[in-house]
């Protein structure tokens, strides 16, 4: 049994070991995880203490979102100018207290209203008896005011803040709008700083902020949109922030909603500063912000001496650059144009070329023509020659048939006249003649000349030939 409860000791012990060393480190050996180069993203790693929320989340559910155990506290924007009021401010304030976080007004403040106007707006919806912690005053913005209208205006804020309230009011700003503008003045309030980077806020004039804004990409279950994660300086925490005036606070009491645990151990007022001290205070920092400011302006000077002469240098290397770059382009230009006109000129050779052989191929084809049509025409005289000779030599023949046709027509005819003379010689001899009858010598046929029968034809070159 010792051996088996042994064991289970055993296990147990290291199970615990590891969640009694991680409550037991101090917030100086934690380290922020950060997630990207310019912003952070949170996970199961990440380090925050609070947030801060606005009608931008729509609709929270503070149940859900009560039970992150790195919520410490969270900021709800009430105002905004002199008019503007978060419609959601009401339900957040009286929802988050309900689930026992830690609440915070703040107003954004603009430069197109008064100071005055903006601090009644404010007031008028952030009663002091629902805060938890000092209220935040949110500068961002600088419009067309002055650094010094700024510094004015902020500083009357604060101090109205600071006597309808009772405590300092912290002053909300990214780091280089701080150094910037506010200088100073503001270097012993609370400072809530904003700077989305890997490295924490670097402020001027001996200022040291006490909460630091380092993304704007939070994820918080419970609210829908992204949220703005903020953490503690070391050595800071809620106390360091939060209200301390002796005010009796009403808790609204809504159906079902739970009081706020009651505070055992109220502290004491934060005693304000006299002007005496503030003015002090203010010049000790105006003589080290003139001295400091000296020296940033000597080391400027320097500075600008060195990058003046680094920026004639490089001025001069780059002229040098774009002189070569211009006289390389120049070249090429060049370059290009000799090219073109080369090519130009090829093209002109090989038109002229083929303009002069086209034209001695024309020139030849014309010849060719001539020549054919000389030849055709040469020919076509000879035949017309030839055919008048042929129709010179048809006619003679022609001539020649029918002078030979005339020549034997009469030859019949003098043949026929000759035998009818011979008939009729003999018709006159016989009638004369009583005693004896004579019969009439028929001309033998074969006496006769053959062409007296003879018939005459024509054959297809018009010579005349005969037919028995």
């Amino acid at each position: 049994m010792r051996v088996y409860f042994l064991m289970i000791f055993t296990i147990l012990f290291s199970l615990l070991c590891p969640a009694v060393n991680v409550n037991d480190n101090d917030d100086e050996d934690q380290e922020v995880k950060l997630v990207g180069d310019k912003n952070y993203s949170n996970n199961e790693n990440l380090i925050y203490d609070g947030i801060d929320v606005s009608n931008y989340q729509k609709d929270i559910d503070w149940r859900t979102t009560a039970r992150d155990d790195n919520i410490k506290f969270v900021y709800i924007k009430a105002t905004e100018g002199a008019t503007h009021k978060q419609h959601r401010y009401r339900r957040n304030i009286e929802n988050a207290r309900r689930h026992g976080i830690k609440v915070g007004s703040y107003h954004f403040m603009t430069t197109t209203s008064s100071v005055e106007s903006q601090f009644k707006n404010f007031i008028s919806v952030a009663l002091p008896e629902e805060q938890d912690l000092v209220p935040l005053l949110d500068v961002e913005k600088r419009g067309g005011w002055t650094v010094k209208q700024l510094q004015d205006s902020v500083m009357k804020f604060a101090i109205m803040l600071e006597q309808h309230y009772g405590c300092k009011p912290m002053i909300y700003a990214s780091s280089s709008y701080f150094n910037n503008y506010l200088g100073a003045q503001f270097a012993h309030y609370p400072l809530f700083i904003a700077r989305y980077a890997k490295s924490e806020p670097s402020l001027y004039y001996g200022a040291k902020w006490i909460l630091w804004q380092f993304s704007d990409r939070g994820r918080i279950d419970g609210i829908d949109a992204l949220v703005d994660l903020s953490r503690f300086n070391r050595g800071y925490s809620v106390k360091d922030i939060a209200y301390k005036n002796h005010v009796r606070r009403k808790v609204r009491r809504n159906n079902g909603e739970v009081p706020r645990p009651k505070i055992k151990h109220q502290e004491k007022p934060e005693v304000p500063m006299s002007p005496k001290q503030r003015r002090e205070i203010e010049n000790n920092y105006k003589n080290k912000e003139k001295t400091e400011a000296q020296k940033r302006g000597e080391e400027a000077e320097k500075k600008r001496l060195k990058e003046e002469e680094k920026r004639r240098k490089e001025e001069a290397k780059q002229a040098e650059q774009q002189r070569k770059a211009e006289e390389k382009k120049r070249k090429e230009i060049e370059k290009r144009q000799k090219e073109i006109e080369k090519k130009h000129k090829e093209e002109e050779r090989k038109r002229l070329e083929e303009e002069k052989k086209r034209q001695q191929q024309e020139q030849k084809r014309r010849e060719e023509e001539a020549k054919k049509r000389a030849h055709n025409l040469a020919q076509d005289r000879m035949k017309a020659a030839k055919e008048r000779a042929a129709d010179i030599e048809k006619e003679k023949q022609l001539q020649q048939q029918r002078q030979q046709h005339d020549e034997l027509q009469r030859a019949k005819d003098e043949r026929i006249k000759q035998q009818q003379q011979q008939e009729k010689a003999a018709a006159k001899q016989s009638k004369t003649s009583n005693s004896t009858t004579v019969k009439p010598i028929k001309a033998n046929k074969a006496n006769q000349s053959s062409a007296d029968n003879d018939e005459i034809h024509y054959n297809t070159r018009g010579k005349a030939k005969t037919s028995k």
